[in-house]
């Protein structure tokens, strides 16, 4: 007997397996990725609200602290307080002005002097929370006082170091080249 293969099936087999299986997978990746935005939108939506409020407390403690400071202002600006600010802005400058430390100066410019350099006079100039100095030294030849000026800039202690002049010195007993440097100090800050 002969065996032939006869499909009566209108329409054929096809195995859809692997295309359901893949479907699927992407669906719950789908699902899993819009879980996780939405998840994020909230939490994100929720602390916009906890800015929003701080915020809107700030605002209103900044508010009342302006009132606040244009009251005091208005206090002061009375003919009577205007000498006693004068006097008080002025011991603030003669505290600010005991409380610098010469020990602690003198003992930074110490360790950053050249051998071969003398300073003639140390000015310091205090003006709210900075201290400048003025530093007049003599020394032999230039190379000391770019020494000098670099040992400034790489300590840390002081910046804004600005040589201000350099020239022969004329004073007797002193030999080389007389310089005048500014700095700022902040090792006392």
């Amino acid at each position: 007997m002969i065996k032939i293969n006869i499909n009566l099936s209108s329409r054929p087999f096809v195995n859809n397996r692997k295309f359901f299986l893949i479907t699927a997978s992407l669906l719950i990746l789908l699902s899993c990725v819009s879980y996780w935005n939405i998840y994020r939108y909230k939490s994100v939506h929720s602390n916009r609200g906890q800015v929003k409020r701080l915020l809107t407390q700030s605002q209103v403690q900044i508010e009342k602290l302006e009132k606040d400071q244009q009251e005091i202002m208005a206090r002061l600006q009375k003919p009577e307080t205007g000498e006693f600010l004068d006097l008080v802005d002025y011991i603030n400058r003669l505290i600010q002005q005991r409380t610098f430390s010469w020990t602690r100066l003198l003992n930074d410019l110490e360790t950053l002097i050249p051998s071969n350099l003398q300073i003639i006079s140390i000015r310091p100039q205090i003006t709210g929370n900075e201290i400048g100095i003025e530093i007049i030294a003599n020394g032999r030849s230039s190379h000391d006082y770019i020494e000098f000026i670099s040992n400034l800039e790489s300590s840390g202690k002081f910046y804004n170091v600005n040589p201000i002049y350099e020239d022969i010195s004329k004073s007797p007993g002193l030999v080389g080249r007389l310089i005048n440097v500014s700095v700022r100090y902040k090792g006392q800050t």
